[in-house]
Parts: C-alpha cells; structure tokens; sequence
C-alpha cells in the first residue's frame, strides 16, 4: 500500500487560482462572440472585463506583491495587466470599434492567464518545498487575505 503524497502547502492558493482562471476562460469565450453584438452589449462586455480585473484580479495582485513577490517580474505583469486595462477604459470612453475592444479585452485576460500559469508553474512549486501547510497560512495566505480586503 503506498503513501499518498503530502498536501501541498500552496493548495488553497491553487484552488483560489483555478477558479479565477475559470472566471477568466468563461469571460474570454463570451469576448469571441463580442463582434457579433450590438455597441451597447460591446461596451457592457468590454465594462465587465474591467469591473472583473478591478474587484477580482487587482486586489489578488496588490496582495501577492506584499507577501509573495519581492521579484520585479511578477510585479511588472501586474503593471502590464493594469496598463492594458487603462487603455481599454479609454477604448469605451471613445467608443472603440468591436476589433479595437476585443484586442485589448482578449490582451488583458491572456496577460491574466500567463500570470496565474507562471506563478502555478515557477512560483508554487518552490512555496510548496519551502513552506508546510501551517507556516505558508501564517505568512502568506492570510497576510493576503488581509490585504485583499485593505485593497
């Protein structure tokens, strides 16, 4: 009979991760058919990829770089995310063409995705062996949980 193998110490974490980028996929899937829809509905689409990106992804990225990122390269994606989100408020302000809105809705999710994919594939995987469940709640996850709801 073999042992399973210990519970990660970055698992709630990956779960929190799996279920935005769901979040993320489901919202890119819709953006597909933005072409297809009246100007309201564009603008509307476009709005709640950047109503998605300030409630769900900004607060998760303000709190990773407090407790998880001392590096610059996973803050500076955060950076990116947060210019393209920029240029597409000024998009809908102006009243951007459906290609013009589904360009930079389809650029901030995937910059979203690749994020959350290189912390899962890079990041995690060193948490896992430096911390145990307990110390990686201690330091991190509930740090972050704390800033989250300060954000």
């Amino acid at each position: 009979m073999s042992t399973p193998p210990p519970a990660r110490s970055t698992g709630s974490l990956r779960s929190e991760h799996e279920t935005i980028l769901t979040s993320v996929h489901a919202i890119g899937a819709r953006v597909e058919k933005l072409g297809e829809q009246p100007l309201p509905q564009q603008m509307g689409l476009a709005r709640e990829v950047l109503e998605f990106v300030r409630k769900k992804i900004a607060p998760h990225d303000r709190a990773e770089e407090v407790t998880l990122y001392p590096a610059e390269v996973p803050r500076f994606e955060h950076k990116l995310i947060a210019r393209r989100c920029e240029a597409l408020d000024k998009a809908i302000q102006e009243g951007a063409s459906s290609g013009r809105l589904m360009h930079l809705c389809y650029a901030i999710l995937g910059l979203v995705a690749a994020h959350f994919v290189s912390t899962e594939e890079v990041l995690l995987p060193y948490l896992d062996k430096a911390f145990d469940q307990t110390r990686f709640e201690k330091e991190v996850l509930s740090p972050l949980r704390v800033r989250r709801t300060e954000a």
